[in-house]
């Protein structure tokens, strides 16, 4: 993996990448998402990847019904 700049977002103060023109957020362990990995979900989240201490998941996963960003 290419060395990725973590970001912070100025109004959440979420660290985020983009890899792949794809942007994704970082969560620390005990602050994951209540859907990661689940199996009792209707969306559970896959797709993700460990950096530098954080678990990035792609911007994708957080999009609800209307296009907006919902970070749980």
């Amino acid at each position: 993996m290419e060395n990725l700049k973590i970001l912070k977002s100025p109004t959440t103060k979420r660290p985020y990448i983009w890899f792949n023109h794809t942007k994704w957020f970082g969560f620390k362990i005990g602050k994951m998402p209540n859907r990661f990995n689940s199996i009792k979900h209707e969306r559970p989240i896959n797709n993700w990847f460990n950096y530098k201490g954080y678990t990035f998941i792609n911007q994708e996963d957080f999009v609800d019904m209307f296009g907006n960003i919902t970070i749980e």
